[in-house]
């Protein structure tokens, strides 16, 4: 993205210039010595400024989206900074047409990479009357087990169906998962993707934690089976192991689908396609969970643009929803992204859950149009 790339060594260059400035002002031969070294690195930014900008422009004249940063302008002609205020300036209206604009497809759209990048900045699209319907609450879940520790429960949207259960995991708990996880940890791969692009789409570390590799984690089961009514069993293929991932200072991940397409041949091919069929016995993913594992310092939310709504990371909680509509297709509206961690670190862990599992426990509700 050679739009954000031209913003960060901008800024890289300023905090080059008053390094440089304040340096000035030292009488001292450190103070000398540190004047060259921050011209030098003000010299360096300046000719990766400028490349990030000509590469920039040169692929909007392209018209490869892809690599705008969300800078739709020559940033010859108009700065980053000159675009980035255009959008504070901006009014409610301008936010709700941009959540309003549904799409079905399965790339991110224009409208959508603007969305996310709004909702990560602490944003909402969501207009006010959708708001007025969402709740907080406490709430049993339907589980035996949580009748005398009920969830705290927040509504993040309701089609499709987005919520937060907050203090559901200790520090205790969570320390522990990420010991669990360290050594273990490997960088992040994209299905479907060359290695070398993998960065450019997914800059994290993960680690996948087995229910038997210890305690904690089968209680991390328990309690995401507990608050979704849905069945948990990694032997029985009806989820996923547990996937930790460590994000560092600008990890990310840009907007993307949690499921996984079968349907685009299991249910729109004249002929299903048995490889495929065998390849995921129990069929898509129906949902995720994810817990947040620390606390991130700043950046790091997980956002839905087609939705409107973007989740703080709060150390303990889980954000969780449905990937597949009633019919077993997906769910384009989940679209959504792992906003880039501005300053310290992001521990998350990922439960995906498989759909032919869950058809005693998760009845089908009606389309809604």
């Amino acid at each position: 993205m050679y739009g954000r790339a031209a913003e960060w060594f901008a800024a890289a260059r300023e905090v080059a210039r008053e390094v440089a400035r304040d340096a000035s002002d030292d009488s001292h031969a450190s103070g000398e010595e540190q004047i060259v070294n921050s011209e030098r690195q003000i010299q360096q930014l300046s000719v990766l400024l400028d490349l990030a900008i000509s590469v920039h422009d040169h692929q909007l004249t392209k018209g490869n989206q892809e690599r705008m940063g969300n800078y739709p302008l020559p940033l010859y002609q108009t700065p980053a900074e000159v675009q980035k205020a255009r959008w504070e300036e901006e009014d409610d209206d301008d936010d709700a047409v941009l959540q309003l604009e549904e799409s079905d497809s399965l790339p991110a759209t224009t409208t959508d990479r603007r969305a996310s990048a709004r909702l990560c900045l602490g944003h909402t699209l969501m207009s006010e009357r959708e708001r007025s319907r969402l709740r907080c609450r406490v709430d049993a879940r339907g589980s035996w087990w949580l009748t005398l520790m009920p969830a705290k429960v927040e509504e993040h949207s309701l089609q499709p169906l987005i919520l937060s259960f907050h203090h559901v995991l200790s520090q205790r708990q969570l320390v522990i998962l990420r010991h669990l996880a360290r050594p273990l940890l490997q960088a992040a791969k994209v299905q479907g993707f060359e290695e070398d692009l993998t960065f450019a789409y997914r800059s994290s570390y993960l680690a996948w934690l087995h229910g038997d590799v210890h305690p904690v984690v089968r209680a991390a089961n328990r309690m995401i089976a507990a608050l979704t009514g849905l069945e948990m069993a990694e032997e029985k293929g009806e989820a996923e192991m547990l996937q930790a991932n460590l994000y560092g200072a600008g990890g990310h991940y840009v907007l993307h689908m949690d499921f996984l397409a079968l349907y685009r041949t299991l249910w729109e091919a004249d002929e299903p396609d048995q490889k495929l069929m065998k390849q995921f016995p129990n069929g898509d993913r129906i949902a995720t969970f994810m817990f947040y594992m620390n606390e991130v310092e700043e950046g790091g939310r997980t956002v839905f643009p087609r939705v409107g709504v973007g989740v703080e990371p709060e150390a303990g909680s889980a954000v969780f929803w449905y990937n597949l509509s009633p019919t077993g297709k997906g769910d384009h509206r989940t679209l959504h992204s792992a906003c880039p961690v501005l300053r310290g670190t992001k521990w998350v862990s990922n439960k995906w859950i498989k759909y032919y599992p869950q058809l005693h426990h998760k009845p089908c509700l009606p389309l809604v149009k």
